[in-house]
């Protein structure tokens, strides 16, 4: 047959492809760390996002911007929101609706396109650069992103009839104060994850309410300080170990977020024979036993607490003419300084 290939033609391709064939194995095993060095990396991204399923995942020592935002980080996103509703009044199916607090994946969305709009901003101020930073803002993220929170989320509300332009309703706080509440607890979740909680229980305590409160991790203890509420580290236990005694993380939040119930309070009079007579009390005094300190202080007549020795005095029962202390509840000592008891 013409089209047949001729024994001559045929040894000839079949020598050109057995030379690719061995240029493309030469070059296969060339290449071959190159691959397994991918591939290696494409396993170990997997085995992390396998690993930090049950968290944030691949995110290690990294939280998205609502576990790590203050309160006040959200409040100004919701003022920004607000303002962008207001001032830009987009068409209704590009609307930022109240409920955004709510949805986790909108809310970084918009932390995001917030942070660039920031950046955009500040470099448009600076009289040294182009000034085409907002103009890139509004192509590149602004509507893209509006348009992606809409589409992407289980976040629209179909209007297909034409309504005249109207401001953006503003945030639903309840939702926003949800939120902040909801991001807060699982952030010292988080947190306190990797520690052992202890309260600290001495003779005459008890553990629903202890003298102190500790946590360790990695053989570290710190301690709750009850004069700025913060965890501190200690060089040392100084307690017995055996007064110390388990409590859940759970348990260990609840105990550090009343802190009420760690001070105890005293109707402060000038003498014994003024209490035992029913002369109201002079002020009210208090004391926190902190680990590093036992504060004391006063309520003043300027409406302040300051320092003061009358618990000292009271209780060591040295000085000549020590006030008479009557211990009394949070709540009383609230109504005797018309509430002014915060710590």
């Amino acid at each position: 047959m013409d089209d047949a290939l001729k024994a001559s033609d045929f040894a000839a391709y079949r020598a050109e492809l057995e030379e690719h064939i061995k240029k493309f194995a030469l070059g296969v095993k060339r290449d071959q760390g190159e691959v397994e060095e991918i591939l290696g990396e494409i396993l170990g991204r997997l085995n992390a996002l396998e690993s930090g399923a049950d968290g944030v995942p691949g995110a290690g020592d990294h939280l998205p911007w609502s576990l790590r935002a203050t309160e006040q980080d959200w409040r100004d996103l919701a003022d920004w929101t607000d303002w962008f509703g207001r001032h830009y009044a987009p068409q209704l199916h590009l609307r930022i609706w109240p409920c955004w607090p709510a949805h986790g994946g909108v809310v970084e969305e918009l932390a995001a396109l917030r942070a660039a709009w920031c950046a955009a901003v500040e470099a448009d101020a600076d009289p040294a650069r182009s000034g085409s930073e907002l103009a890139y803002w509004h192509q590149m993220w602004l509507w893209p992103t509006v348009e992606r929170i809409r589409q992407n989320y289980m976040f629209g509300e179909c209007e297909t009839e034409h309504s005249p332009d109207r401001p953006g309703r503003p945030t639903d706080t309840a939702a926003l104060r949800a939120r902040v509440a909801d991001a807060e607890s699982e952030r010292l979740r988080l947190e306190n994850a990797r520690y052992a909680f202890f309260a600290e229980v001495p003779q005459g305590w008890t553990p629903d309410r202890p003298d102190g409160l500790w946590r360790c991790a990695d053989d570290t203890w710190e301690y709750l300080s009850l004069l700025d509420w913060e965890w501190h580290a200690a060089a040392e236990l100084p307690v017995r170990r055996e007064i110390l005694h388990p409590v859940t993380a759970g348990r260990a939040l609840e105990l550090a977020a009343d802190r009420q119930s760690w001070v105890t309070y005293w109707a402060h009079h000038a003498d014994e024979a003024d209490w035992r007579a029913g002369t109201p009390p002079t002020t009210v005094v208090r004391r926190r036993r902190s680990p590093e300190r036992i504060h004391d202080e006063a309520y003043g007549p300027d409406g302040a607490w300051e320092p003061t020795d009358a618990v000292h005095d009271f209780l060591s029962a040295r000085p000549s003419d020590p006030p008479h202390l009557v211990e009394i509840d949070a709540a009383e000592a609230a109504r005797l300084v018309n509430g002014d008891t915060e710590l």
